[in-house]
């Protein structure tokens, strides 16, 4: 097929989208917590035009929530890399929590191995003592609440589970989950990383194996009653694949990993500090105006 005629194909497919999913750090946003007021524009009217417009993150739902009030924009909120999924109003829409047995077994052998550990609901962090976050879920609007007893974790399943602790006990907790039985082994997804903040300490961070951008994305899909070819995705990072793969136009940052950039669509000319996210805007703006002229 000539090049023209694949560009002129996908072009088309831009006046179909109804949905765009965007990543917020390194893409929305370069080194500041607000938008631009160029971007803030363009999103709100997207918005206008029937294109409805979703921020997804890692962060937590506070700041992301904020970021869009500030910006006038009624964005869709997926927040924890996809645990969770807030419509413009508040209100929690999708939530990726543990069963109840499994969050028990993984809350036993914590305390086994005398870990710390704390849990994102969909409303707060439940900690049973401080723990030092990574940056990206230190969240400084979010609320934090002090769980005295393991079923004050229970009682609220969590969407995402952080453990803190000294390395050889973080070590052997992780180790210790290997024991688990098969079918609960299988629906994690595990990260040890050493903690930034407070050197010496290790952060084992737990997650559902399908809590991610791309489970959230086709939720939002269904409540909308949106098919991925109406959807559109932009990322610079590898927590962004599941998101490209959920959706039927996929564009990356010029900035972006290569790995994103060989599953992407399109790929802007500009990297994400020079406003590279207002050339995905003022495309899927253009294809919206002509569609308008046309009908």
């Amino acid at each position: 097929m000539p090049q023209w005629w694949r560009w002129l194909r996908r072009s088309h497919r831009w006046t179909e989208i109804r949905l765009l999913i965007s990543d917020v750090d390194g893409t929305l946003l370069v080194g500041g917590e607000e938008l631009s007021d160029s971007v803030a524009e363009r999103l709100r009217a997207l918005s206008a035009g029937g294109v409805q417009c979703a921020f997804a993150s890692a962060r937590p739902y506070p700041s992301l929530a904020q970021l869009a009030r500030n910006a006038g924009v009624p964005a869709w909120i997926i927040s924890l890399d996809g645990a969770l999924l807030h419509d413009p109003s508040g209100t929690v829409r999708f939530a990726a929590t543990f069963p109840p047995t499994l969050l028990e077994h993984l809350l036993e052998l914590a305390s086994h191995y005398a870990i710390h550990y704390a849990s994102f609901t969909a409303d707060v962090l439940l900690q049973t003592a401080e723990i030092h976050l990574p940056s990206y879920l230190d969240d400084p609007l979010l609320e934090r609440s002090r769980a005295q007893l393991r079923r004050d974790f229970v009682k609220a399943p969590s969407v995402l589970l952080c453990f803190s602790g000294t390395q050889p006990h973080v070590m052997g907790f992780v180790r210790a989950l290997e024991n688990l039985p098969r079918s609960e082994r299988r629906q994690l997804s595990i990260a040890v990383v050493e903690s930034v903040s407070l050197p010496g300490t290790t952060l084992a961070e737990i997650r559902l194996r399908q809590a991610h951008k791309g489970t959230a994305a086709r939720a939002l899909q269904r409540l909308l009653g949106l098919s991925p070819r109406q959807t559109l995705a932009v990322g610079d990072y590898r927590n962004d694949l599941p998101l490209f793969a959920a959706c039927g136009i996929r564009v990356a940052m010029a900035d972006a990993v290569a790995e994103l950039r060989s599953k992407a669509d399109w790929i802007t000319s500009r990297p994400a500090a020079e406003h590279g996210i207002e050339e995905v805007l003022d495309r899927l703006l253009a294809a919206h105006e002509g569609r308008s002229r046309a009908l």
